[in-house]
């Protein structure tokens, strides 16, 4: 255990051998956890200081995985450059931010003082020529009252996180990742009961809480049951402890009243049980407000809200009530404060050894950063894996280094490319079969074509689209009582996202439709302002007489099959719907100079988890191709 970080106590590795029970055999694979902190169980491979002197790694693409890769191999003293096609970081985790020269400013100030990746600042985008909206959309978000003011004092923090929204807490590697480099987190509500859900197939349309389908399903149910069970409190009398426990339950679990005080067994539903919610809040005195009506099983049934059980709920719609089940989406989630992007920039900023930098820049006397490791528009059209190195064919330029078609060895590649488009300039030569195999699975389209027309997602991924909106006001916790969480509707725009920070602030970002699958396709088949037009529809449905609460010329889409680089919002969770597709594309020679990083290698496609334990995994195959004890992983399938 000689690479164990000093600050990790016996304890703590006690703790994390129980936990990892079996997952790495290597003792080296444990991670060096950070001196008094959490012993969170990373995956990351705990990698001498100097274990890749003399050796060079080139990796393409500069989004969560890339920095975390670059990150975690110029520390162990390998040399590193990332090389990213798009003129911006981040990959799909981009966060809009306003593009007023003051607000910049402020922003600087507070999370980058130095000022040192300027174009860590993202206020505007541009999807593909191809799609329907190709116009360069600017975000022109702003508090208004500040800049009224003289810009004095601080604004309200405005950004529409387009990307990766929320972190749940079994993503350890991320959150390691973020104690780590300084990334401060905050809670994201991903459900409150003070929540809407809404469907044409429900009250006319009209909106309902979630407290109140809520209860009155769970109180319908815990009925049924209750009536099932009062038979069997009859039969087994006084020694019918069972039964009544059963009968207990019900009750609690349905907030059931007794119809008889002195029975325990015969319940019924709870016509003024307060889990409904109120239509009228109660006050002070005789103010008793009003509770809601419960609303009858068969119309539960018919309204949509509760899904198909053979479809995926995460593309279909439905299955609204039970979202927060799952671990993933479970109510209480985690977000970085001040937008999701604070995780790559904040890679940006972390010191690197000053011999790591392979392609040396003028900094001054400043040590050593990742983003000195990085180089934006520059794309890789070719990467050849020769056995002794890897060749990398580069084109473009940034930072005083440009390439036209060059062909540069290094000794290791790291891919973070999506495979239909890795697939296009990687070469076959010591590929294995299967992984060529995979890449072409992931060529194929079709899939999301449909009247609206063509779709350019493959088929093994999934196209998504968002739409941001500022608010004039924060209408929905001044009229709806909604402080974070998510709104659900059949509609198009499928999701509304409300800020789980600065409550009560003067105005606030929402994510104004958020889709996926089948509907995000259609949708993203309208131009920019059909989409925005879209999306106002939507909001009134869920929020019927607020779409005047809304800066309609501030709004921004984005459909993340149409951004340049990029192909989709995520892999289609591969590794549980096509398997063998998953093992080819982890298929990688033991002794490769190429492997590949990203959420789509990993079983968290669509989450940061998988960018970083993906990137935890290339580089414990380039450190088995130097030390034999790395080769025992959980990566390959073969520890334990």
């Amino acid at each position: 255990m000689s690479n164990m970080s000093k600050g990790f106590s016996r304890r703590a590795l006690l703790r994390g051998m129980t936990a990892l029970g079996g997952a790495y055999a290597a003792p080296s694979l444990l991670s060096g956890f950070r001196r008094a902190e959490a012993a969170y169980r990373t995956t990351r491979p705990d990698l001498p200081k100097n274990f890749g002197r003399g050796k060079s790694v080139a990796i393409v693409g500069a989004g969560v995985s890339g920095l975390t890769a670059a990150y975690t191999l110029a520390k162990a003293g390998f040399k590193v450059a990332v090389f990213e096609a798009d003129n911006r970081y981040g990959g799909r985790s981009l966060t809009a931010r306003p593009a007023d020269d003051r607000y910049r400013t402020w922003w600087f100030g507070k999370y980058d003082p130095d000022k040192l990746f300027p174009r860590m600042y993202a206020d505007r985008y541009q999807e593909r020529d191809d799609s329907p909206a190709p116009g360069l959309q600017v975000c022109t978000f702003m508090d208004d009252a500040w800049k009224a003011g003289g810009y004095k004092g601080d604004p309200v923090d405005l950004f529409l996180n387009a990307g990766p929204g929320r972190i749940p807490s079994n993503h350890v590697n991320l959150l390691a990742l973020c104690q780590e480099i300084g990334v401060a987190l905050e809670p994201y509500v991903f459900q409150s009961m003070s929540n809407l859900m809404q469907s044409k197939q429900f009250n006319g349309g009209n909106p309902v809480s979630f407290a109140q389908i809520t209860y009155s399903l769970y109180g319908e149910m815990a009925e049924m049951l209750a009536k099932v069970n009062q038979e069997a409190c009859k039969l087994q009398g006084a020694a019918g402890s069972r039964a009544k426990q059963l009968a207990n339950l019900y009750q609690l679990f349905g907030d059931l009243q007794r119809k008889d005080a002195n029975d325990p067994c015969n319940l019924l539903l709870n016509q003024m049980s307060s889990r409904l919610g109120f239509s009228h809040l109660p006050g002070g005195w005789r103010d008793a407000g009003k509770i809601r009506p419960t609303v009858g099983l068969d119309a539960i049934l018919q309204s949509q809200f509760i899904g198909d059980a053979n479809q995926n709920p995460e593309l279909s719609p439905g299955s609204f009530l039970f979202n927060g089940f799952n671990i993933d989406w479970q109510p209480a989630l985690m977000q970085p404060v001040g937008g999701m992007d604070r995780i790559w920039q904040q890679l940006l900023l972390q010191d690197v050894p000053d011999d790591s930098l392979l392609y040396p820049r003028s900094r001054g006397s400043r040590k050593a950063k990742v983003g000195d490791l990085v180089f934006l528009n520059t794309r890789a059209t070719g990467i050849y894996d020769r056995g002794g190195d890897a060749v990398v064919v580069l084109k473009g330029a940034d930072a005083g280094y440009g390439w036209n078609d060059a062909p540069i060895a290094f000794d290791y590649c790291i891919s973070t490319m999506a495979p239909n488009l890795l697939g296009q300039v990687l070469s076959s030569a010591r590929m294995p079969a299967a992984f060529m195999r995979g890449l072409e699975a992931f060529s194929q389209t079709g899939e999301w074509d449909g009247p609206w027309g063509k779709d350019p997602t493959p088929n093994l991924w999934t196209p998504a689209i968002k739409v941001g909106w500022q608010g004039k006001n924060r209408f929905w916790e001044e009229k709806d009582e909604i402080y974070g969480g998510i709104s659900w509707t059949t509609d198009i725009i499928g999701q509304i996202w409300y800020p789980s920070e600065d409550f009560t602030a003067r105005t606030g970002v929402l994510t104004g439709a958020y889709n996926r699958g089948t509907n995000a396709s259609q949708y993203a088949a309208q131009d920019g302002p059909q989409r925005l037009q879209t999306a106002v529809h939507g909001l009134g449905l869920l929020h019927p007489g607020s779409t005047g609460d809304i800066y309609v010329d501030r709004g921004l889409s984005i459909a993340w099959q149409y951004m340049p680089h990029q192909v989709g919002g995520w892999a289609s969770d591969t590794a549980s719907t096509t398997p063998q597709v998953y093992q080819d594309i982890t298929t990688f020679r033991r002794d490769s100079r190429f492997y590949c990083a990203g959420d789509t290698w990993s079983y968290w496609p669509g989450w940061q988890e998988g960018s970083v334990a993906s990137a935890y995994c290339a580089i414990t195959a380039i450190a088995g191709t130097i030390d034999r004890t790395f080769a025992d992983s959980a990566c390959f399938g073969t520890a334990g």
